[in-house]
């Protein structure tokens, strides 16, 4: 009996020191918040060596001095370079006063040189760290490095992060861009018939600041979209051509087409609503895809004297508009079969279509198959109603 309590006491012992051992972990106290730097927005650059730079801004509020002063927005630019981005973003530890914290982070900004080398060794921290939320929003920076992008969009009362939500917010009025978040391009990637696209954006100046100071920084502009062969930059879709995309893609809120009246006058229509339907066929055993446009807009603007609105001057402003998106989408898709890249999603229709040919025939091979499938655009538009004025201005003097 006696010798049983002291194997029980022994194992109890060394269960004891087992588990004592294992939490012996890193994070041995809690981190108080004072202490942690809330980071929404970072640049990831290549440079030299095979490294890999992060630029993060900080925020920091200082509060009023207590007698009605005004809050104050402070920032800082932080650089941290490392051979993995695991090594980057702990370096940061090393000099900076608080713990950068990913939790809150929005927006990932991937300079081109990186997209070019290959954004999987880039991204691939951030899809595994349990901080990082995986619905942020990614971008490519055109002919620049993401770092200027964080430095230089930066001012003393507009973060960069504060410019990307205006993004974020605004985008569909234009229809420009899309948001793609960090989970969709792990899918993508994961996909193999799948090509990668991402919103590119660029610096560019275009707002005066009456600070004498000249500390309003640089504009931070949508532009386009970067497709990609693999996990590598192949090519952009250009501001002109990113609407086709978005429109194969049904992700078209609103927008504007500018189309003529007979009389040479202009007429500016807002899109309303948009929907998209992508039919695939076999005919003679060959592959095709009906794209199927249907839209709504509105009268916006006027710029002529004559009255539009009688049939046969609606229809061809009607007729106009649906030739101005089938340009738009043809321009698309005309590309992507030239680059053997299907970054609209055809694969997808054709596989919940045909399911078993899919896997028979058409998986295998489709980069060869997609970039000969018959594509056949259909547009329908319909204008609605004009806004506050019907008839245009100066059309009762021109009677």
């Amino acid at each position: 009996m006696r010798y049983a309590k002291t194997v029980i006491l022994l194992c109890l012992a060394i269960i004891g020191s087992v588990v004592a051992t294992g939490c012996n972990i890193a994070y041995s106290s809690g981190t108080q918040i004072k202490d942690i730097e809330f980071i929404r927005a970072v640049g990831i650059d290549k440079v030299p060596e095979g490294k890999i730079k992060f630029t993060i801004a900080t925020q920091r509020i200082m509060s009023g001095d207590g007698r009605g002063g005004s809050e104050q927005k402070l920032s800082e630019i932080v650089y941290s370079e490392g051979r993995t981005g695991f090594e980057s973003a702990r370096n940061f530890w090393g000099y900076s006063e608080k713990r950068p914290f990913f939790g809150h982070l929005e927006y990932i900004l991937i300079g081109e040189e990186a997209a070019k080398d290959g954004i999987l060794k880039y991204l691939d921290f951030f899809t595994r760290d349990p901080e990082v939320r995986l619905n942020l929003n990614v971008f490519v920076v055109r002919d620049n490095e993401a770092g200027d992008v964080v430095r230089l969009g930066n001012a003393k009362d507009k973060f960069v992060f504060d410019r990307l939500e205006g993004l974020r917010k605004h985008y569909w009025g234009l229809s420009m861009i899309n948001q793609v978040d960090l989970m969709e391009i792990m899918y993508i990637l994961d996909t193999e018939y799948l090509s990668l696209y991402i919103p590119c954006v660029r610096l560019i100046k275009k707002t005066e600041s009456t600070d004498q100071s000249g500390g309003g920084g640089m504009d931070i502009e949508l532009q386009g979209f970067a497709f990609f062969e693999g996990d590598k930059l192949a090519g952009h879709l250009e501001r002109e051509m990113a609407r086709g995309l978005n429109f194969l893609k049904n992700k078209v809120r609103s927008g504007v087409l500018n189309v003529r009246t007979k009389n040479g006058g202009m007429v500016a229509l807002e899109i309303v609503s948009s929907d998209r339907r992508m039919k695939p066929y076999l005919k003679d055993g060959k592959l095709h895809i009906a794209v199927e446009i249907e839209m709504n807009s509105n009268i916006a603007e006027i710029q002529a004297s004559e009255d539009i609105f009688d049939e046969e001057n609606l229809q061809y402003l009607k007729t106009q508009s649906e030739q101005l998106i089938k340009d738009e989408i043809r321009k698309v898709i005309d590309l992507a079969q030239s680059k053997k890249l299907d970054y609209f999603g055809a694969g997808d229709a054709v596989l919940h279509k045909f399911p078993g040919l899919w896997e028979d025939v058409f998986e295998k091979n489709w980069r060869e198959i997609f970039s000969k499938v018959d594509f056949e655009i259909t547009v329908r538009s319909r204008i609605n109603r004009t806004y506050d004025i019907k008839q245009p201005i100066g059309a009762k003097e021109i009677e």
